[in-house]
């Protein structure tokens, strides 16, 4: 009976823990797209590590890097990634689609695909679809993001991000 009731706790954890990462990964979206900087911040450990494609530019598959939670700070208070004063209220960050997640301890690797939406007048325009890597660490009970890795359909590393949900 011990063995089992430690099992169902167990796999009540793990299920817990997705659940966790889940709503942590809606908050980012609605936290970028409200603005709710401070918040959105809060998301992530101080070592985090955001690694994305540039989207634009001569080679819109460059990987563009911040490390650290002041980088982050800079990254959305410099508006880069074309997050200027027109994008807030305007936009949908969608997360968490195709969502694998892979809970060890207190680290957790969740692969999936995401869209930015931004509405233009009338119309709903797709901004950015990607491929994405998440890394998340427990730290005082809460699931915060360590690392976001996302890359643009095409870019030379997709695949290999892809493979990493294995």
């Amino acid at each position: 009976m011990e063995d089992r009731l430690a099992m169902l706790e167990a796999r009540l954890r793990e299920l817990e823990d997705e659940r966790e990462i889940r709503e942590l990964l809606a908050r980012y979206g609605y936290y970028a797209d409200a603005p709710l900087d401070e918040e959105y911040f809060a998301l992530f450990t101080d070592d985090c590590v955001m690694d994305v494609s540039a989207g634009r530019g001569d080679d819109p598959y460059e990987v563009v890097r911040w490390e650290g939670l002041a980088a982050m700070r800079e990254f959305l208070s410099v508006r880069t990634a074309a997050h200027d004063n027109g994008f807030y209220g305007r936009s949908m960050h969608v997360q968490g689609n195709n969502l694998a997640i892979r809970v060890t301890g207190d680290d957790a690797v969740a692969n999936g695909y995401s869209f930015i939406f931004h509405q233009d007048g009338p119309t709903l325009k797709l901004l950015s679809a990607s491929i994405n890597e998440w890394a998340f660490r427990r730290e005082v009970g809460r699931w915060r993001i360590q690392m976001r890795k996302r890359r643009m359909p095409g870019a030379p590393d997709a695949a290999e991000v892809l493979r990493a949900a294995e």
